[in-house]
């Protein structure tokens, strides 16, 4: 076997296959390594948006099951090599961040602390029958279900609410 040169491993391609092969075209540029192809496909996968696969069914992050089932998503787009695990690694450490302030989310609302970015409800005149009139606090109509925020359009909210909610007193791992 001919012994390479510094130079000679320096001009090919540095993507490796699965199997540990190195691709034999040579780089296009010294900033990248990567031939034309392999340039193609990086720069693809970076600008890809996953974003409407990341937030199906996320409860606008305000549940344990919400955050749960956007790391499931997460686990997918990584299983599937749609997602850089550096990438994978950043989200799946802000949702730590975010599974810790649920505890004090539901303590501010036990202490009656709204959300200040929350659309105020509408106050709404109804007639009864034997009164005049009757106002109530009537929320403005919308098409998820109860309090949460909408998801995106296109994204289907299936939170089932026969789950059991986190103890707020169990600190998180």
């Amino acid at each position: 076997m001919k012994p390479q040169t510094a130079n000679s491993v320096s001009l090919r391609c540095l993507y490796r296959t699965p199997g540990g092969r190195q691709c034999r075209l040579s780089a296009s540029g010294a900033q990248s390594g990567l031939c034309p192809q392999h340039r193609a496909e990086q720069k693809q996968e970076q600008a890809a948006d996953h974003y409407l696969h990341l937030i199906t069914n996320f409860e606008g992050f305000q549940t344990a099951q919400g955050i749960n089932l956007s790391l499931g998503n997460l686990f997918q787009l990584l299983a599937k090599n749609r997602i850089s695990p550096r990438r994978a690694a950043v989200l799946a450490y802000i949702s730590s961040l975010l599974l810790r302030t649920l505890p004090q989310i539901d303590a501010d609302r036990a202490a009656g602390i709204t959300d200040p970015t929350k659309p105020p409800a509408e106050t709404l005149t109804v007639s009864a029958p034997q009164q005049d009139a009757v106002h109530a606090k009537v929320p403005k109509p919308d098409s998820g279900s109860g309090s949460r925020p909408n998801p995106a359009p296109g994204c289907l909210n299936t939170w089932d609410p026969s789950s059991p909610e986190p103890d707020p007193k169990k600190k998180p791992s």
